[in-house]
């Protein structure tokens, strides 16, 4: 069992690296998703294209956000 969790491991850090670019993207990807299958949104599929570079692009800079923050205060208790 601890060689597939470190396999399950080793993938996961090798494709996201983050938890919250995982998170990020899963989302924006579940909102296309329901964009283009729900009728009543119709009009925003112009748009998806849009909305998944948004999308993505606010995920990577809360990503790094957290990193600079993270990295701030570990060189303050320094």
């Amino acid at each position: 069992m601890n060689i597939i969790m470190k396999v399950t491991l080793a993938i996961y850090n090798f494709f996201v690296g983050d938890i919250v670019i995982l998170i990020g993207v899963t989302a924006t990807m579940l909102i296309l998703a329901l964009i283009n299958k729900v009728d009543g949104l119709e009009p925003l599929r112009d748009r998806m294209g849009a909305i998944l570079i948004v999308g993505v692009l606010a995920t990577l800079v809360l990503s790094e956000a957290r990193g600079i923050a993270t990295s701030e205060r570990s060189a303050s208790i320094r």
